[in-house]
């Protein structure tokens, strides 16, 4: 497998669901490429073989759609920093075997949106307020650009979908339901950026809210605050076609949490 591992290796920074597509192809080349001479085979002994590749790419493709959810679920803030993620728990949510499970934690340990404290304790990292703040700097820049070129460009359609995202939004916090609330709060930044067109800066900031999803997720749900003001106002910005007024409201947007999120993330060396 040195030719699919050399794939990895050149595309190790690609975020999550950009490689499943990818990786399965390369696997099948590989393993094509290394039974050219028993081409001329057949009978059993050639069947067995195709059923072996296919059985290594559905392996792939599983342990793939198992990475793809769970970092979904971190995205999305389904899982929250500090807590602790078991091969066996997963394999049972998921209803799959360990194997493809424990390949799926391996890469997520490696992009670092897991942390192994020991041999059997994975968890959901705790950032530092460093890196907080580090991260929260970037997507200020990133999806502030991105509110502005949004509303150059988005229509009726686009301006439909992002009033219908804050309308559940605020639905699902007016009834508590502080998860959905959250996950609609993610699905408003990317759907900004999927209206400015920019594919390249969404797999970007996909990785970044890999790891501000948790936090971002845990502290609303612990304060419970509304997530909408100034994504109304971004609406209103791009319908006005204010590039300026979008991308100030964005940052704002950002800004308005640090203080609190640095609370938060202080909450777990506390212990309060």
């Amino acid at each position: 497998m040195a030719k699919l591992a050399f794939v990895e290796k050149d595309f190790h920074h690609i975020p999550c669901g950009l490689m499943s597509l990818w990786r399965s192809i390369a696997v099948l080349i590989c393993r094509l490429n290394r039974n050219d001479a028993s081409c001329i085979k057949t009978g059993s002994k050639s069947a067995s073989k195709d059923e072996g590749a296919m059985a290594e790419i559905n392996q792939v493709s599983l342990g793939d759609a198992i990475y793809d959810r769970v970092c979904q679920d971190l995205v999305e803030g389904r899982l929250r920093p500090n807590e602790k993620v078991t091969i066996r728990g997963l394999a049972e949510r998921l209803g799959t075997s360990s194997t493809p499970v424990r390949d799926a934690v391996q890469r997520l340990l490696r992009d670092e949106a897991l942390v192994q404290r020991s041999v059997r304790d994975v968890r959901v990292p705790v950032l530092t307020e460093a890196q907080y703040l580090e991260i929260a700097s970037i997507r200020r820049e990133l999806e502030g650009f991105a509110a502005g070129r949004a509303a150059e460009m988005v229509g009726p359609k686009e301006i439909r979908r992002l009033k219908k995202i804050v309308e559940r939004n605020e639905a699902a916090a007016v009834a508590g339901r502080w998860p959905q609330a959250v996950k609609y709060n993610q699905e408003f930044h990317f759907a900004l950026v999927e209206a400015a067109e920019m594919p390249i800066l969404l797999a970007i900031l996909s990785g970044l809210w890999l790891r501000m999803g948790p936090l971002i997720a845990g502290y609303y749900a612990q304060e419970q605050m509304g997530l909408v003001r100034h994504h109304q106002a971004i609406i209103a910005a791009c319908e006005n076609r204010d590039p300026a007024a979008a991308a100030a409201e964005m940052r704002a947007d950002i800004d308005d949490a640090k203080e609190g999120i640095i609370r938060y993330i202080q909450s777990f060396t506390t212990g309060e």
